[in-house]
């Protein structure tokens, strides 16, 4: 973790949810066990009980060429509260005693900071995510596009957990402009959920229709590991 803990933010619009932002970090580490003594401890510190936020880890599985292995959340409730955060990280000798030792075992991979363009449900019980980015040309059409298709999907197959659209607008990537996540309570039900859609002719229907609007780039599984606070 380099002077600032590696942000993706997603605003939240809905009020089911209990986080306005979510911001990640993404690491490459083959010593897990060290990245939740380590958060633990920073966590259990002074410093760490004062941060205004929900920290969780997440394990990503099957990220094709993506050298990702986790992320780190800190779900905050308001600008004010993330602000807080990001001002009180720079002046905390525990918070970059905790960078240092964390980049001692760990590899940064990528930082920015992305807002959901169409989101329903509720994240924060969702254990698992499925994520594909994209490459989308005309956004306006891929979200309208999308919010049609789900619209009409989820009544024949609801997903179990929260989905959307999120958009990188600080920090943008080359290898995708949009994402897209499904949330689940485990792997199997992802799994079978996708699976599903994937075979139903309305989903090929829809990917047909949005094949000179998007191009898939990656896909991953993302799996919540521990809530810390």
């Amino acid at each position: 973790m380099k002077k600032l803990i590696l942000l993706t933010v997603f605003l939240l619009v809905s009020n089911l949810v209990s986080a306005q932002y979510v911001a990640f970090f993404r690491f490459k580490t083959t010593q897990p066990e060290m990245a939740v003594s380590t958060i633990s401890d920073m966590i259990e510190s002074d410093f760490g009980k004062s941060i205004p936020a929900t920290v969780n880890l997440f394990a990503l599985f099957f990220g094709g060429d993506d050298e990702t292995t986790h992320m780190v959340t800190f779900d905050f409730m308001s600008e004010a509260d993330l602000q807080s955060f990001m001002t009180s990280w720079g002046a905390s000798k525990v918070a970059q005693l905790f960078g240092s030792k964390f980049d001692s075992f760990s590899t940064p991979i990528s930082q920015y900071i992305a807002t959901p363009m169409f989101f329903k449900g509720d994240w924060t019980p969702d254990q698992v995510f499925m994520i594909w980015n994209f490459d989308v040309k005309d956004p306006g059409t891929f979200v309208q596009e999308f919010a049609a298709f789900t619209d009409a999907y989820v009544k024949k197959q609801a997903p179990a957990g929260s989905y959307g659209i999120g958009m990188p607008i600080v920090g943008q990537t080359p290898d995708f402009s949009h994402f897209v996540w499904v949330g689940s309570p485990d792997i199997a039900t992802a799994l079978s959920f996708t699976k599903t859609m994937y075979a139903d002719p309305s989903f090929s229907d829809y990917s047909k229709k949005m094949a000179k609007v998007r191009t898939l780039k990656s896909t991953y599984l993302m799996q919540r590991l521990m809530t810390f606070k």
